[in-house]
């Protein structure tokens, strides 16, 4: 009796263990889940105030009559510096927003998964990456404007297509990285070779030969043939004389036809990739 109620109060404070560290762990996966929603609302206004910040607008001082390009965090006075922080900016933000909305999407249905904590963390770097890739495709292909004419930079590469073209990459990155993937291999396309027809024997002629004949000539009929192909007669190579693609005529030696049985018959093409026929027997017969 004694025995059994020892057993059940082992159970039963086994039971409020499990339950205990299910509810940490519950309490845990809660904070987390909080503590990454706060960051998917911060971020993407961070982002953009800083793409405000540094975003160039032309400004004309007092004596001057030429505008410059300003912004309210004059970092930098280079222009490419400056349209390559507006790209990696835009970037950032589209991931940022892409990532707030799945987040909001599966937190309103209740079905948050913490495994896929670091998916929406990598997602902003990677749009950043795949942002800067894009642009410095586009940048340098389709613009022409040289680094040293910052006017001419400006002028050629409007920093609101850029933002854009940034903005989406981050917001479809799979998108983006698809197209990447068609443009590496539009530009390394190798081209293709053609086809190396594979030799086939449709027939021997003779089909077969007697013991010892003297007529050491055999015909081999079939298709894919070149002038480099070699035949073997049994393991033995033999010499041969192309006639075609179609004809080969070749001569045995009379080892070959020394006794009567069954000697295979096999065309190697010459050129590379062409490969090797399937046997066709030829009988020897006393």
């Amino acid at each position: 009796m004694a025995a059994e109620t020892t057993n059940s109060t082992g159970r039963a404070e086994r039971a409020r263990e499990s339950r205990r560290r299910k509810e940490a762990r519950l309490r845990a996966e809660w904070k987390l889940e909080r503590s990454l929603g706060v960051y998917l609302l911060i971020l993407p206004v961070l982002l953009t105030c800083l793409l405000v910040a540094i975003w160039p607008s032309p400004f004309t001082p007092q004596g001057k009559t030429a505008p410059e390009l300003r912004s309210l965090w004059n970092f930098t006075d280079q222009v490419e510096v400056r349209l390559l922080m507006i790209v990696l900016v835009s970037g950032a933000l589209g991931s940022a927003v892409s990532a707030a909305r799945t987040y909001a999407n599966f937190h309103g249905l209740g079905r948050y998964e913490p495994n896929w904590t670091w998916w929406y963390l990598m997602k902003v770097p990677i749009g950043m990456g795949l942002a800067l890739f894009l642009y410095m495709v586009v940048r340098g292909g389709l613009f022409s404007a040289s680094l040293g004419d910052s006017g001419a930079v400006m002028d050629t590469a409007n920093p609101f297509g850029f933002a854009a073209l940034g903005a989406l990459a981050g917001m479809f990155a799979k998108e983006a990285s698809d197209k990447l993937e068609e443009i590496f291999k539009a530009v390394f396309r190798t081209a293709e070779k053609p086809p190396v027809a594979r030799p086939k024997i449709d027939k021997l002629d003779p089909p077969a030969k007697k013991v010892q004949d003297p007529d050491l000539t055999l015909k081999v009929v079939g298709s894919g043939f070149d002038d480099k192909s070699t035949v073997k007669v049994g393991d033995k190579k033999r010499d041969c004389v192309f006639k075609n693609a179609g004809l080969l005529v070749v001569t045995l030696s009379s080892e070959d036809l020394a006794k009567a049985g069954k000697l295979p018959v096999v065309v190697t093409a010459g050129t590379q990739g062409g490969g090797t026929s399937a046997a066709v027997e030829l009988a020897v017969v006393g």
